[in-house]
């Protein structure tokens, strides 16, 4: 029998209100697992608070920004909810980076600490050289680190005893940087709130249920923890992103709900045809971030027993704003419909809203999505327009109102002024028995302006030729969307989230 939805659900509570609850009421209940560390509500509180006091008494005042690189460990939830405590604001770095990158973030957000493991002290040094900020160490020791065990050893473990509101900015979250730098989207408390229980509600999480979520620790880093902590839930941390690993994690913890990336749930598929593990406690199999093909969804209902749901989310929408609803029937290549409080249209260059069917633009607006980015006034007055969110994707609907993601509007390319959506071709491409992942650029064309550039790494290193690609296409694209180039390699690069990066191919052509 499943539990019911806390009461207190109903009436609005910030993140920190609602684990000071939970330490209270349910004490000794495991919040987080970490390998074979248990941390019960009442310890992650105490810690929590004994950081954020130890963080006070250092200096941190109201509003100060606080840069936090750390991977998916407790540090890191313990950090960002100190940091919110101490009415501070949480600024996690993507640590993945090159230093100048990692420096730029720095010198915007000013940050009055920052928050390192050992495995990114060198990286947070160096872009913080000549800043005098002063760097905390979760682990180890060095001379020129403040260590989280001293701050710990010395903080109060009681509750500070502040008023903080729920319009308060309680962190800057940060896009990955796949389409350009990053953008620090300028989130609060009200934001996490309702992106939070809109997705309780859509996807039928209660306070049973076990969590792992498999996001990139800089990549709106909030997703890994704010829905068990709303619930009074358990959360799961795995560190590595190895099948091996997720799958232990699973089967060990019995986890019920999983956020992650289509790769992810591939290479669970492939890792079990060798070695056997119990994943039947998943019953919430979420993925977002990319499009999900409708062949690994239903190869994972059959293996697994559920199908993967398919989300669409976004740092400036506070995570998912539309989803698929477990039970319901799947729209192939759809990501479902509008989560609860979230306002949805597609628009075309006008701003005028398109038929059913047509493409154009996906815009957002309701109290989760953010209003601007940190610092960044330009891309914000490209990006929030009258109260909405446009969000750079094209989208379509159908007669049943579902949404379906096509394309980044800056990934669409015109050959001889027809309009070609790369995710079309690739998904096409990815249809091949040999292609275990692909990626479609434009590369300029002196005839056609510009042409498709497929780049495809083959399964078990597999020989395709440009002919065999070519052959496959044609009975499947129209003339004018086949590729005009055509590229095998070994691997393709990646950005922190898991998901391909496209910039730095096109950058290998500039």
């Amino acid at each position: 029998m499943k539990a019911k939805l806390p009461q207190f659900l109903e009436g609005k509570m910030i993140l920190i209100e609602m684990l000071e609850r939970h330490a209270k009421e349910t004490p000794g209940k495991t919040a987080i697992i970490y390998h074979d560390i248990r941390i019960s509500y009442e310890e992650l509180n105490r810690t929590v608070n004994k950081l954020a006091n130890a963080l006070i008494d250092s200096g941190l005042r109201k509003g100060d920004r606080v840069g936090i690189m750390l991977p998916r460990i407790p540090e890191l939830v313990i950090s960002f909810l100190a940091v919110v405590k101490a009415r501070g604001i949480a600024a996690p770095v993507n640590f993945e980076l090159p230093v100048e990158k990692v420096k730029q973030v720095i010198d915007a957000i000013a940050p009055a600490f920052l928050i390192v493991s050992d495995k990114s002290l060198e990286l947070a040094a160096g872009a913080a050289e000549g800043t005098k900020t002063p760097i905390v160490l979760t682990e180890g020791e060095d001379e020129r680190c403040m260590l989280w065990h001293d701050l710990l050893d010395k903080g109060n473990p009681e509750n500070p005893d502040f008023d903080i509101y729920a319009d308060a900015v309680c962190y800057l979250n940060y896009t990955s940087g796949s389409t350009g730098n990053p953008k620090g989207a300028v989130t609060t408390h009200s934001n996490i709130y309702w992106n939070t229980v809109a997705s309780i509600e859509v996807l039928k999480l209660d306070p049973d249920d076990i969590h792992l979520c498999m996001f990139a620790p800089f990549a709106h880093p909030h997703e890994i923890f704010a829905r068990p902590i709303y619930l009074g839930g358990t959360m799961v941390f795995v560190d590595k992103v190895y099948p091996k690993s997720i799958a232990e994690a699973i089967d060990k913890n019995r986890v019920t709900c999983m956020m992650g990336l289509a790769p992810m749930y591939e290479n669970l598929l492939d890792m079990l045809k060798h070695k056997e593990y119990d994943l039947s406690s998943l019953r919430i199999p979420e993925s977002g971030g990319m499009y999900t093909r409708t062949e690994l969804i239903d190869r994972f209902k059959k293996e697994i027993g559920v199908p993967i749901i398919p989300v669409w989310g976004s740092t400036e929408t506070t995570g998912i704003a539309l989803a698929n609803r477990p039970g319901e029937d799947l729209k192939p290549g759809s990501v479902g419909k509008p989560c609860p409080v979230y306002d949805v249209k597609i628009v075309d260059e006008n701003d005028r809203e398109v038929p059913c069917g047509e493409i154009g633009e996906m815009i957002f607006n309701g109290p989760a999505v953010v209003k601007d980015y940190f610092e960044n006034s330009v891309n914000g007055q490209i990006c929030f327009k009258n109260e909405w969110y446009y969000s750079g994707d094209l989208g379509k609907t159908d007669d049943e109102g579902n949404y379906y993601f096509i394309e980044r509007k800056t990934g669409m390319m015109k050959v001889a002024g027809l309009k070609v959506y790369p995710l079309e071709i690739e998904l096409v491409l990815i249809e091949h028995p040999s292609i275990k992942e692909v990626a479609v650029i434009p590369i300029k064309d002196r005839l056609r302006g510009e042409v498709p550039r497929a780049i495809i790494v083959t399964t078990d290193g597999e020989e395709l030729t440009k002919e065999d690609v070519i052959s496959f296409c044609k009975t499947r694209l129209s003339h004018y969307k086949l590729p005009r180039s055509i590229e095998i390699r070994q691997s393709l690069p990646k950005i922190g989230s898991g998901k391909i990066n496209k910039k730095a191919l096109q950058m290998e052509i500039v």
